[in-house]
C-alpha cells in the first residue's frame, strides 16, 4: 500500500518526518527537519539566519536585497501574521510541549516558558514507559539505540540525547555502589569511558555511546544508584548530551531488530561463562546480580567481555 505523505507546498511531507520550522513558517517552501529539532547545532538553520539577518540589515539601510534569497526573512517575522489559533508556541509545532499559543509574538526570547525548555529543566523530567518488552528476560525498550557496551541513547526533541546502562548490565552487575558522572559542560567521545560505577569496592567503566557535550546529569541517580538499576531507562537515566556528530554515531549503533538478536547473543554468552563455572540457569530465567551470586566469575572478565572495556 502506497504511503500517503503531508501535502504542503509544492511536495508531500512523507509520513512520519517533521517540516523545518522555516517551512513551517512558510519562509521556504520545502524542507525537512534532519536534525531532531537542534536548530542550536544545524547548519542549515545558521545559514538562514544569516541570510535573513543581512536581508533586513540592508533594508534598515534603505537598501532592497536581490538575487534568489532576497526574500528570506526570520521565521519569527514570517510567524507574526498567523492569526488566532494558527498562531501555535514553536515548542507545539515542534512536539516538545502540548497545545500552546504564543503569547509573546514569536519573541522567543521574552518567553518564560521558552526559557525554561532552553535551559534544560526539563532535562530532568524521567520518561514514562507504559510497557517495555522483554528479550530473554532483559527488559528492551523501543526507540532507544544501543552500544556494545550495553549503554543505551534515545534522541529527544531538540536534538539531545539521554543515556544511560542497559537493564543487561544492570542484571549483570547488580546494584551499584557509587555512580561517576561528568560535569555539566564536559566533553565526552564515542565508544570512550564515559562514566564509572563501583560495587563491592570494585570498578568498571562504561564507554559513551555518543560523542558530545553533557548538559545534564541525573545527581539523583548518583545519590540513590538503586534507580539505575530498577528503572535504567527512566528514573535511572545518567546523562544529556548535546552531540556533536550525531548522525555518525547512531549508525555506530543497535537499533531495532539488531538490538534484539544483540541482547539474545548477549545472553547466551552469558549463560556458558555461567555454565562453565558450574552454574545453571532456570529455564527462561535470568540471574538477576551475576557479579552477586557467581563470584567464580572474575570481575575483569565481565567489564572486559561485555562493557568492552579492559
Amino acid at each position: 500500500m502506497e504511503t500517503r505523505g503531508k501535502v504542503t507546498g509544492f511536495k508531500a511531507v512523507p509520513e512520519g518526518e517533521d517540516k523545518c520550522i522555516w517551512m513551517e513558517a512558510g519562509v521556504i517552501d520545502f524542507k525537512l527537519c534532519n536534525n531532531y529539532y537542534n536548530c542550536h547545532t544545524c547548519a542549515f538553520d545558521k545559514a538562514m539566519k544569516e541570510t535573513a539577518d543581512k536581508n533586513v540589515l540592508a533594508r534598515m539601510k534603505g537598501a532592497e536585497p536581490a538575487g534568489k534569497k532576497a526574500n528570506i526573512i526570520p521565521w519569527q517575522e514570517k510567524m507574526k501574521h498567523r492569526q488566532g489559533l494558527d498562531r501555535k508556541c514553536r515548542h507545539t509545532l515542534t512536539g516538545r510541549a502540548p497545545f500552546r499559543l504564543c503569547p509573546y509574538d514569536f519573541e522567543c526570547h521574552s518567553c518564560q516558558f521558552d526559557q525554561m525548555l532552553e535551559d534544560g529543566l526539563e532535562l530532568q523530567i524521567p520518561y514514562h514507559f507504559e510497557r517495555i518488552p522483554h528479550v530473554d528476560g532483559y527488559r528492551l525498550p523501543e526507540g532507544h539505540f544501543f552500544h556494545l557496551g550495553h549503554a543505551w541513547a534515545r534522541v529527544e526533541h531538540g536534538g539531545r540525547i539521554r543515556i544511560g546502562l542497559d537493564d543487561f548490565s544492570m542484571k549483570l552487575f547488580g546494584p551499584v555502589d557509587k555512580i561517576d558522572l561528568p560535569l555539566t559542560g564536559e566533553e565526552i567521545k564515542f565508544s570512550e569511558v564515559g562514566l564509572t560505577f563501583n560495587r563491592m569496592g570494585k570498578e568498571a567503566s562504561a564507554l559513551s555511546p555518543v560523542s558530545g557535550v553533557v548538559a545534564a546529569v541525573n545527581y539523583q541517580a548518583t545519590k540513590e544508584t538503586r534507580m539505575v538499576k530498577e528503572e535504567p531507562y527512566s528514573q535511572g537515566w545518567l546523562m544529556v548530551i548535546d552531540p556533536t556528530d550525531m548522525k555518525k554515531n547512531l549508525k555506530d549503533l543497535l537499533y531495532g531488530k539488531e538490538s534484539v538478536e544483540w541482547i539474545h547473543a548477549e545472553h547466551q554468552r552469558l549463560v556458558q561463562m555461567v555454565s562453565s563455572v558450574g552454574m545453571t540457569y532456570a529455564d527462561g530465567g535470568v540471574i538477576d546480580d551475576v557479579v552477586g551470586k557467581v563470584p567464580e566469575l572474575a570481575w575483569e572478565i565481565l567489564t572486559g567481555e561485555f562493557l568492552r572495556t579492559k
